[in-house]
């Protein structure tokens, strides 16, 4: 709560939606202060809307009407000025016709500026929508032609001497590289701010966890009620974090160091492999498009395997093309391709697709070509991934124990599946949330307009084939939906658009040396190339204009999305419980690993009635019963052994972070019960504490609980 001289106070409530100590508050009926219609309004005057029109002309005809009548007379004034130019002018036709062409373009730009700020909940919707836009746009087509008749003139010979002595000054060779390491600084400074705040979230912390095995036992592992069980997937993500974490300490800042270093390092990445397949523009683009994207930046400041695994499939992709756009194919990077491919597959398995998307691509780029045929290295590169990938997939299945185990969890999805004949198959489901998302809509376009005029450059052709094929396989063949599963290959959707918009940029500058390259036509060229990047840029980040409801309508803005938003705060819940925890107490986690972590504490009971995760039956306890995956804890199944463990303490601590698991673990009647005999003393980010049995202590979630 703000007070009047801008200090701040913390309040709560408690479960009659009461704030502080107002029980003895005596409800008081609203005051009247004058009859309906009373001075000084009086009755409201009102006006009909008129009604709405659904017929087929109203909605389809009419607006079809007026985009053909807009475009045919576009062209017509088009054609009729460039002859009256052209006859004025003394010059060819096509001159004229080239010239006139270059004039819509940084108007066309200017209008998809003005459409922006529709799509940024700051401004009105209707706010592009307005008269004096359109006679603006049409006021300046008409005027911008005047220039046609400006004197046609070269460069001046004092701006050209001033452009070699900046060339002379530095060298042609050494500026893009001090541009990228620019960009790479400016990626690592947006990486590092804040990536250590932010407490774990279970994926991070289960690796964690792992980690610790590596130096006690060579290789990742966690105990479960006193059993070794070790990693079954992403096996090689815990070894950088068992580094960081022997040279730094346990902490947040430590343990999301590799994720750090990679992510900055997938800047470099992506402007080199831009340059090798198309030129040093497109490289740095991308990169400062990637440096700056908020996605990007979210997953660098996490642990978990996403930015791992995109840090080897970038390589992967990359290694791939230098090593088949050449004939023969060259053998040191297909090895390299090979090498990075078994990391990235180790990071995460779902990454595994690269495999078929590779092949598909190869078949693209070499299309008509079967020499490659007998390239017996690229046979043995397949058969070293092919074996690492059956054994991967034999291990996860032999060190699982199906007849012991009840409920669902991702390591169920062992292997491809046809998803598209299940139930839950969305066939718009990364369409909706990588392709149309609220960052990646206009590379997304760029990509499908540039496909008819780019696809014969290899390069293109290539990294479009990858991206649609990985697209493919993960909408139809993985039996799971998540942001986090296309993140090792959303770079690639980076430099599709990037190129495309590079490529349409050299095709208007192509235009203006046909004109005749003059100074007119040229900077019309510029103006509208340059205009299309910076509109690529500010649409891809949030840094200008916040343009969240550009996304497709099936799209939700996952936690790790835009900046500024705090996923789970398990440290302060965790912390809230320790302050208050009394001897007789019971605490029941959602989380029990990372409750431990932060409570320093160990929880006594894991929850869910609904059995919609994976526990596994333990016949070791004094009463043989089912334990939780994480730290080997009883398992509540039901209302009836829930109301029983409840018994047994003074009072019970119920840490559900994050909240959803209150409804994703537990079955209607217990949350009936959960309601009507728990109080809410702690809430934070994702994240409630509740409590059963005795008075609960008022929380101070100003200070001492909060999540910083």
């Amino acid at each position: 709560m703000v007070r009047k001289d801008g200090s701040t106070r913390g309040f709560e409530t408690n479960r009659d939606w009461r704030v502080g100590d107002q029980q003895s508050a005596q409800n008081q009926h609203a005051v009247e202060t004058g009859s309906n219609g009373s001075a000084p309004w009086g009755y409201l005057t009102q006006q009909l809307g008129k009604p709405v029109n659904l017929s087929d002309f109203d909605a389809v005809a009419k607006p079809f009407a007026v985009i053909l009548l807009t475009i045919v007379g576009t062209i017509a004034l088009w054609l009729l000025a460039s002859r009256f130019v052209a006859a004025a002018r003394n010059e060819p036709l096509r001159h004229a016709l080239a010239r006139d062409a270059l004039v819509h373009a940084p108007i066309a730009v200017g209008l998809l500026f003005l459409l922006l700020p529709r799509y940024d909940f700051r401004f009105p919707i209707d706010w592009p929508f307005q008269p004096k836009f359109v006679a603006l746009a049409v006021v300046a087509l008409l005027a911008v032609r005047l220039l046609h008749f400006v004197p046609r003139r070269r460069t001046t010979g004092d701006l050209s001497a001033r452009i070699r002595q900046i060339k002379n000054t530095v060298s042609a060779d050494a500026l893009p590289y001090l541009l990228l390491a620019t960009i790479i600084g400016l990626g690592f400074a947006f990486r590092y701010n804040d990536y250590g705040a932010m407490s774990f979230d279970h994926d991070e912390y289960g690796l964690v966890q792992k980690s610790k095995g590596i130096w006690e036992l060579g290789f990742p592992f966690n105990r479960v009620a006193g059993e070794i069980r070790p990693a079954t997937t992403y096996e090689l993500v815990p070894y950088p974090m068992a580094v960081t974490g022997l040279l730094f300490g346990e902490s947040e800042w430590a343990i999301r160091l590799p994720a750090l270093i990679m992510g900055t390092l997938c800047i470099g990445i992506i402007a080199l492999m831009g340059r090798r397949l198309f030129n040093w523009r497109t490289g740095l683009i991308a990169a400062l498009v990637y440096a700056c994207l908020p996605m990007n930046i979210r997953w660098a400041q996490n642990a978990f395997h996403p930015q791992q695994c995109q840090f080897m499939a970038m390589l992967t992709f990359w290694f791939f093309y230098e090593g088949i756009r050449v004939r023969p194919f060259q053998h040191k990077y297909l090895t390299a391709a090979t090498v990075t491919f078994c990391a990235a597959y180790l990071s995460w398995e779902g990454s595994a697709f690269i495999l078929p998307a590779l092949f598909l691509a190869l078949l693209v780029v070499r299309w008509g070509e079967w020499w490659w045929l007998k390239e017996f290295h690229l046979y043995r590169c397949v058969f070293f991934m092919a074996a690492l990938v059956i054994a991967q997939f034999s291990w996860r299945t032999l060190a699982s124990s199906p007849y012991l185990q009840i409920g669902f969890g991702l390591s169920s999805l062992a292997s491809p599946s046809p998803f598209f004949l299940k139930y839950g198959w969305q066939p718009m489901y990364y369409v909706d949330h990588l392709l149309l998302s609220e960052n990646h809509v206009f590379f997304t376009l760029m990509t499908l307009a540039g496909i008819p005029f780019c696809w014969r450059q290899l390069a293109f052709r290539y990294v479009v084939t990858v991206l649609g094929a990985l697209v493919f396989c993960h909408t139809n063949l993985i039996a799971a939906l998540s942001t986090r599963y296309c993140i090792y290959y959303q770079p690639l959707l980076i430099l599709s658009g990037v190129a495309a918009t590079v490529a349409l940029y050299d095709r208007l500058l192509l235009l203006a040396r046909r004109e005749g390259n003059s100074t007119v036509a040229r900077s019309f060229a510029h103006t509208a190339g340059v205009a299309m990047l910076f509109l690529l840029f500010i649409q891809s980040n949030e840094w200008l204009m916040k343009l969240y409801s550009l996304s497709s309508v099936g799209a939700t803005p996952g936690l790790m999305t835009r900046l500024g938003t705090y996923r789970y705060d398990h440290r302060g819940a965790a912390q809230y419980v320790k302050s208050h925890f009394q001897p007789g107490d019971l605490i029941i986690s959602g989380m029990p690993h990372i409750f431990e972590h932060y409570a320093g504490i160990p929880g006594d009971y894991y929850i869910d009635t609904i059995l919609a995760k994976k526990i596994t039956y333990n016949e070791r306890f004094t009463e043989p019963r089912f334990m939780d995956k994480f730290r080997g804890y009883p398992t509540i199944r039901s209302l009836k052994e829930l109301r029983e463990v409840t018994s047994r303490g003074r009072r019970t601590w119920l840490i559900f972070v994050p909240y959803g698991g209150f409804l994703n673990l537990n079955s209607p009647e217990a949350r009936v019960y959960l309601n009507e005999h728990t109080k809410v003393v702690f809430e934070s980010y994702r994240a409630k504490v509740l409590l059963i049995g005795g008075e609960s202590q008022p929380a101070n979630l100003a200070a001492g609980y909060n999540a910083e």
